[in-house]
């Protein structure tokens, strides 16, 4: 298989997972879930390890400390999203929670341009993060009108 289908299959499991999580979040407290994530995190982790004949290594950062820097921060960010995402799926619907992550590739060009100078945008791209917000604007709109009635 193609890993050009990867981000197809990993959107289906997050689809799967959010319904699954909605329930979960009714009667398991978040302290316990992000728990069980980080304690499941070390299993897959040293699985995948296993599974792709590599090693855990924090050796580069002798070499590269800066680049521990980095995969801190991404950790942290991506944790950070994550922590808001179940706390959305909690408040609202896993629905509602996934929808509105539809906008994380405005995020991701935004900070691309603002923080690595890219500017590789067409047409296409530029098209695209208009119909994500104009999206984006009317999933809040709607929440925001049903809530008020």
């Amino acid at each position: 298989m193609s890993y050009a289908f990867f981000p197809f299959l990993a959107a289906a499991c997050y689809g799967i997972g959010y319904l699954i999580l909605e329930k979960a979040v009714a009667g398991v407290n978040l302290a316990t879930l992000y728990f069980t994530g980080a304690s499941l995190g070390i299993v897959i982790s040293i699985c995948y390890a296993f599974w792709q004949n590599e090693t855990i290594s924090y050796s580069f950062a002798k070499e590269t400390p800066s680049l521990l820097l980095i995969l801190i921060s991404a950790t942290l960010a991506t944790g950070m999203g994550w922590i808001f995402t179940t706390n959305a799926v909690k408040n609202t619907s896993a629905v509602y929670a996934a929808m509105g992550e539809v906008s994380y590739p405005l995020f991701t060009v935004l900070f691309a341009f603002l923080f690595f100078g890219v500017r590789y945008f067409d047409w296409t791209v530029l098209l695209g993060g208009a119909l994500i917000m104009i999206g984006s604007f009317i999933l809040v709109y709607g929440q925001i009108r049903t809530k008020t009635g």
